[in-house]
């Protein structure tokens, strides 16, 4: 009987504690994507799920392995969104960098270069080698394959096209740096892009 009770509850305690990872990790991912790595500490998040900071680390073991997972997880979504808009036919371009766009922002309140690389000063080498990984398979590589279907520029490649646009989109992350007053979502990423693609200077 000892043995069954046991049992069945080392069998219960496996799918709650892999729903405590979970929510540790979506309580993350709001605050590490809003407030950025320096500004948010374990202390926040433990508060947001009303555990201890024990409890957290019994699943992560310190701050940087649990924004490393965050970064992951937001990466994989994004890279899965933006492949199936390029698995599409677009009659213009720039609608197809429109909605890859999209996808980012839909992800990321803030912007996604900076939020990557400001932590990395507080971040060992091991987890800033993951973490430029990540960027650059989920992020950089998606937009690459945008660019290479382009015509671009003969000293200009992909995947310098694909960086230049990343680090390009500040304007659409907050009111700041925005480039227009009283436009909507969809025509600031509209403007944006059309500057990218085309820049600034009339063609004769």
């Amino acid at each position: 009987m000892k043995n069954t009770k046991w049992g069945n509850t080392v069998a219960e305690s496996i799918p709650e504690s892999e729903n405590r990872r979970q929510q540790i990790i979506d309580a993350a991912t709001t605050l590490f994507l809003a407030r950025g790595y320096n500004q948010t500490t374990t202390r926040d998040i433990a508060k947001v799920l009303n555990i201890s900071q024990p409890a957290l680390y019994h699943h992560f073991g310190d701050k940087e392995t649990l924004f490393v997972e965050v970064v992951k997880t937001v990466g994989d979504q994004v890279n899965r969104d933006m492949k199936k808009i390029l698995a599409r036919t677009y009659t213009e371009p720039i609608d197809q960098l429109i909605d890859l766009t999209d996808a980012i922002l839909t992800r990321h309140p803030r912007d996604v270069f900076t939020l990557i690389h400001s932590s990395f000063t507080s971040l060992s080498d091991k987890h800033q080698r993951v973490l430029g990984m990540i960027f650059g398979q989920d992020y950089v590589a998606p937009i690459a394959q945008f660019f290479a279907k382009m015509s671009l520029r003969s000293n200009i490649d992909a995947r310098t096209a694909s960086s230049f646009y990343i680090t390009s989109l500040a304007p659409l992350f907050g009111d700041f740096h925005a480039l227009g007053a009283k436009q909507t979502k969809h025509e600031r990423i509209a403007q944006l892009m059309d500057l990218i693609l085309y820049g600034v200077a009339k063609n004769n």
